[in-house]
């Protein structure tokens, strides 16, 4: 089989780098939160009663799983694969290196949408200023050509990704469950084009991403922070570029970029917990900037039930986009 530039010659090296993810991360976890509290890298849990402290920056188990699965994948397939692919992993790694440093010091968020942007470049350079949109009704296939705006435009997708990703999380095992959802929906259109190379990157993140839940899910006992969501963000926008995927890739991001408009209303200053969860219930009496408040405010939810009715949003978005692309 040919996938948009790498041979995969059979499923076992994807099950292997899987597997390698999976497994990496989910040792590496119970390791890591003790230390992490030791050095004082925690977060308060906003959303308990009692507000405990947990590990903070776990999406560093969620990195090193990630190139542990890309690792054994490359190993089982025997590829030699490409610059442009190199460059890819290169950008995903910087995204996650701004993520750390923002958990560690505080950046200010222009920070954070520029230096993305400038690592990502150059695997920008490497992407073809030619892409076709999904068939249309009566039009057809479109063809685009970007030129020198291409190299812009995909560092510009690249940033605007990993930030979109970040927005919206907050609450136990959010941002975690929605990566994995969008992960998985870009792997089935990567099999439904045979256009593999994003999938080089897609099904070790999985494997990462579904371990680190098993942590991350309510009740918490570690937070991804910044150098995951960063990470988990450009990887996706990443995929759906190799992969030649990117009007699916932007439907897929909707939420978020609700999210990114409805934090824009107050400059960003928007936090996604509860006002007030002493009984269990979450409740929200401020101004609406974020998904997060419109449920609290119209729904009597627990924390697990409002995880569960974002991830619900994004698995209906993530199904009408696989649906609209058989049909097309």
């Amino acid at each position: 089989m040919q996938g948009g530039g790498i041979e995969v010659t059979s499923g076992i090296e994807f099950v292997g780098g899987f597997l390698a993810a999976l497994a990496m991360t989910y040792v590496l976890i119970p390791w890591l939160i003790p230390r992490l509290k030791a050095q004082g890298i925690v977060g308060r849990d906003l959303n308990k009663p009692d507000a405990p402290e947990v590990a903070e920056m776990g999406g560093i188990a969620v990195v090193v799983g990630f190139f542990a699965g890309i690792s054994v994948l490359f190993a089982l397939d025997g590829i030699e694969s490409t610059d442009r692919f190199y460059v890819s992993l290169s950008a995903a790694l910087g995204a996650a290196f701004v993520g750390m440093m923002d958990d560690l010091f505080e950046m200010r968020q222009r920070h954070k949408a520029f230096l993305p942007f400038v690592i990502a470049l150059p695997f920008a350079f490497t992407v073809d200023p030619h892409f076709v949109l999904p068939h249309v009704p009566i039009v057809g296939s479109v063809d685009i050509n970007l030129g020198i705006l291409m190299p812009l435009s995909a560092a510009f997708a690249v940033t605007c990704a990993a930030n979109a990703a970040n927005m919206l999380e907050g609450f136990n095992g959010l941002g975690t469950g929605l990566g994995i959802i969008m992960a998985m929906t870009l792997t089935i259109l990567c099999v439904i084009h045979g256009r593999y190379d994003g999938a080089y990157l897609l099904v070790p993140m999985l494997g990462a991403l579904i371990a680190f839940l098993y942590f991350n899910k309510y009740p918490a006992k570690i937070f991804p922070g910044d150098t995951m969501m960063l990470f988990t963000g450009a990887v996706l926008a990443i995929a759906g570029i190799l992969s030649n995927l990117h009007v699916q890739t932007v439907f897929i991001f909707l939420p978020m970029i609700a999210e990114f408009f409805l934090k824009l209303k107050g400059r960003f200053r928007a936090e996604n917990y509860a006002s007030r969860a002493a009984t269990g219930y979450l409740e929200y009496h401020g101004r609406i900037e974020s998904l997060t408040h419109i449920i609290m405010r119209r729904f009597r939810v627990k924390e697990a039930d409002l995880v569960a009715m974002i991830w619900g949003i994004e698995m209906a978005m993530c199904a009408l986009v696989i649906s609209v692309d058989l049909l097309l």
